[in-house]
Parts: C-alpha cells; structure tokens; sequence
C-alpha cells in the first residue's frame, strides 16, 4: 500500500511525496491451523437403574459423534469426524460383589468402508473378602479386604498427522523442481510421490489388564494397594522403513508390530494422631515398568545385537567402550580378548577411545553397535512420598520424587568445543579429559581431537549417563491465626505461610534437569523458588 506525505514547496504550494506502491490486498492463514477452531459434538444416551432386594442394576446405551473443522495437517480443510457407540452394564450385590462389562464401537475416517468400525469391549470383577462371613474372625486387625481385575481392549486410529489412509497414493509437488538433461539451467517443476496407501490398514488394538487388592489395617490407619498391569498392543500402525531410498518412496502405512509393558504399583498410606492436637500422614508410591517389542517388521540383520526385537522400547544402538589407548593398550586387550586391537577407522593415538570389537571381524563398524547396553530414556522405577503434620494451628507438608534404572545420552556435550567446532570449552570437559598415560584409568573422556572426533565421540556407553535422581519437590509450613478480633470483623482466615519449590536433587547427572529427556541442549535448569504470604478470608 502506498503512504502520500504532505509536502510544502518553495513557492508555498502543497505536494505529496510517495512512498511504497499500490497493490492488490492479500489475504493468507496459518496452514496449522493455530488462531481458528470450530468443533462440532453431539451426545445422546439412555440410563436405567433399579433394586431388587440386595441386587443393584444399571445400563447405559449412548451414542456420540464429533467433527472438527480445522484439525491441521496437510487436509486441513477437511473435516475430521468420528462416531461411536457406547454400552455398558453393572452389577452389585449387597457391595460385596460387583461387576461391570463395558463394549465401544468406534469409527474412524481413517480407514476404508468394512474396516472403519472397530469392537472395545471391557469388563471388571471386585470381591470385597472382609463383607464375607467368614471373615469376621480377621476384621479387628484387617478391616478391609478388597480384590479387584479388569480386563479390557482399547483402539488407536492416530499415525502423527496422517489421515486417509486407504485413499489412492499421495503426490506432493516440488514447487523448486528438478534438472533435467546435462544444461544446469533446464529446471522444470515436478512431483514425488509421498506414500502408498493401504485399503487393508485398519485400527490398532491394545488389550489392557489390571489385577490388585486393597487392604485396611489397624482400625484404618494404614492402606496398602497393590496393583499388577500389563498391555499388550498389537497391529500397530507404523511404516516400514526397510524400503532402500533409491526407490524414492515410502510404504504405507500397515498394521504390523506388537509391544508389551508391564509391572506393578504399590501404595503405603498412614494416617494417624497423638493425642487430640497433633495428626501426621505419610503417602509413599512405587512404581515399576518395563517393555519390550515383541515383533517388529525388520531387514535381516548380522547380528542378534542389532535388532530391536525383544528390546525394550527407545533402545539405543551404541558402541561398547573398552578403555583408553596407551602404550599399555595393546597387551591389555590382547590378554583380556585373546586378539589384538580392531581396527578403529584410523591410527590410534594415546588418548584415543578403543571400542571392543563385538563380532570378532577385526574392524570396528555399525555391526559392534549393540542394543543391550544401558537404560532408556524412561525410567522403570519411579517413586514419591507426600508426607505432613498438623498441631493446633501449625501445619506442614512435603513432597519428595524420585526415579532410576534410567539414562541421558549426551549428544553435544560429549564433543568439545560443541557440534561445530567452534564453541567454548567446557570446563569439566578440561578437567576430566586424558591427557597424559596417568589418566587412563581415571579420565571420563579421551583427548581432544578434531582429527579424531568421529572415532571419540561416537554415540557410546562412555556417554550414556545415569539419571537417577532423589529431588524435593515442594514444602510448605503454615500457621492459622484464631485471635479474638477475627470473629468481631468477621475474618475467618488469617493463614501466615512460606512454601519452597525445588529446594534440592540428589543426582550424579550434571548436564541438566535430570527429570527432562533433553540432553542435546537442555531447556534451562528448573528454578528454586520460596514464597511468602499471608492468607486472609472473610
């Protein structure tokens, strides 16, 4: 748009000077669709209850359907729609025995006409022991006894933002083009094919189970659940990636791979008082899970090591780190392997990182990369303890978590002066790197090399950190004021308070948040923060 500014001339007259041009308004959006949304839903259902004596019945029957207008993506401007059906039944007698089956059936745009629909049934039992009879003798010490199982199927229709997955291969077109012929300025637009479709894909199914028990001790002051779960997922959705790129393709999207996961759950809680003033509680939970994949659809490879097959989920393939290489190096390993050193792509120096040679072929190369070694990202064990107390007017709580059986990669900080070369130091970089033959037992990292940094700072276990951590999550200590003029302006809080969060963590990992998977470069460190207030109700 051009912009005409008043100009006063010589001889007293008025112009106007301009700036920019006249153009046609345009008018554009974001492709995501961030600032626009239109969601559409609709739900009917019918209830039925009723008693008979001890017995207890309930139904549902409901039926849903949703559409959403701008869902993102590449079909952005296609209406992203769902509809489904819900069922359920319980049933209960005298609480003591209960039951519950619950089934969905689901659509989804997704798929193609006779593999659209998909059927989630699910069902639970609970039997509560301490209501039997026979259980009278046991109640003074176990109050209550409560076993509980579920199983049930759920459904995934999700792949990222990939939708229609059973309509005819998608092209996308390259707006830059391509060269064709041997003159360098015959650059001619044209298209590549995206992926193949599937018109067999259909839902990925996940079958969950749930097996626990609740207990009541000592007239209710202690309460223990324990809880076993396991998941099993099969038909997942996923594109095989063993196609060669030379074809310039992608496979489709197909229904292949099974994982599982399982482990249990336990919680302590204990609630209890001295005297009439003072009560104290303590919650402590555990947690543990590990997966595996149980199948996936994978190139045939050299080695057992190399598959992700029977690994657990974000398995890294990383090298085995043996030790520095010294003048000693070569005696050591002979003794240790009963072979001489495999050749490592370039002639060691002192300092250098010797990796073991896994296969025995006399070359380091991505057939010594293992899966086997170290944690995941996840940590199979996790862990908190909320615990408090409260005494006339005082009160107090705490939070402690924790988690272990877990590892960081280091990406960019495993490589002096960073990814580009060009980068600062560090400085426990410096003081923890093999410098001399004193070192070899004790530095954390080899020398600092530019000639040899594809060799030294391959992905390793010498790199893979354990990120185990013990942190304080939060603390609060307040007191509540009752003084007699409260009641005379009707004030009926006055609560003095300071809380804390993030106070300390216990941990070896010093690259970061332990807590945050991201080791390559870390979002800044979680802050310490104390408060101090005054809380005031009338």
């Amino acid at each position: 748009m051009a912009v005409y500014t008043p100009v006063l001339h010589d001889d007293g007259s008025i112009g106007y000077r301009k700036s920019g041009s006249d153009s046609q308004l345009s008018y554009s959006r974001n492709s995501n669709g961030e600032g626009k949304s239109r969601d559409w839903y609709m739900e009917a259902d019918l209830n039925y209850s009723r008693k008979f004596g001890d017995h207890n019945v309930t139904g549902l029957v409901l039926y849903n359907q949703s559409k959403r207008y701008y869902p993102g993506g590449t079909y952005d401007d296609i209406t992203s729609a769902y509809v489904g059906f819900v069922g359920r039944a319980t049933y209960d007698y005298k609480t003591r025995y209960m039951a519950e089956f619950n089934v969905g059936y689901n659509g989804s745009e997704n798929f193609a006409p006779g593999k659209r629909y998909g059927l989630f049934p699910a069902g639970s039992i609970v039997w509560i022991f301490s209501e039997e009879s026979f259980f009278k003798p046991l109640k003074k010490v176990i109050n209550y006894f409560k076993v509980r199982a579920s199983v049930g199927m759920v459904g995934n229709d999700n792949n990222g933002n990939n939708r229609f997955l059973y309509l005819p291969d998608a092209y996308i077109l390259n707006d830059d083009g391509y060269f064709f012929g041997t003159n360098a300025g015959n650059k001619k637009p044209g298209a590549y094919e995206a992926s193949k479709s599937n018109a067999d894909v259909t839902w990925e199914k996940s079958v969950k189970q749930n097996y626990g028990i609740d207990i009541s001790i000592l007239n209710e002051k202690l309460n223990i659940s324990l809880d076993y779960f396991k998941e099993n997922r099969r038909d997942i959705l996923s594109s095989p990636d063993y196609m060669p790129g030379i074809l310039g393709m992608v496979l489709p999207i197909m229904n292949v791979g099974k994982t599982e996961n399982k482990g249990y759950e336990f919680q302590l809680k204990w609630n209890d008082k001295i005297g009439d003033d003072f009560r104290y509680w303590a919650n402590f939970n555990l947690s543990f899970a590990r997966n595996k994949i149980v199948y996936k659809n994978e190139i045939e490879k050299n080695e057992d090591w190399l598959y992700e097959t029977g690994r657990t989920i974000g398995s890294r393939l990383i090298y085995k780190f043996w030790g520095y290489y010294d003048e000693t190096a070569e005696a050591r390993y002979q003794e240790e392997f009963g072979r001489p050193i495999a050749d490592h792509g370039l002639s060691l120096q002192p300092g250098d990182a010797v990796f073991a040679d896994l296969n025995s072929d006399g070359v380091i190369d991505g057939d010594d990369a293992s899966r086997d070694l170290g944690y995941v990202d996840t940590p199979e064990y996790t862990a908190g303890l909320n615990l408090g107390f409260s005494w006339k007017g005082w009160d107090f709580t705490a939070q402690f978590t924790g988690a272990w059986n877990v590892d960081r990669m280091l990406s960019e900080f495993r490589q002096p002066l960073g990814d580009t070369q060009n980068k600062g130091l560090l400085l426990y970089q410096y003081e923890n790197t093999w410098r001399s033959s004193a070192d070899t037992y004790t530095a954390k990292f080899p020398r600092i090399s530019k000639l040899a940094q594809a060799n030294n700072y391959r992905a390793s276990d010498l790199y893979l950190c354990d990120a185990s951590y013990l942190r304080l999550k939060s603390v609060e200590l307040g007191y509540n004021f009752n003084m007699p003029f409260m009641k005379k302006i009707k004030m009926n809080q006055c609560r003095l308070y300071v809380s804390a969060y993030n106070l300390f963590t216990l941990t070896d990992f010093m690259w970061g948040d332990p807590e945050s998977r991201q080791s390559d470069r870390p979002n800044y460190p979680l802050t310490r923060v104390i408060n101090l207030g005054l809380k005031v109700g009338f």
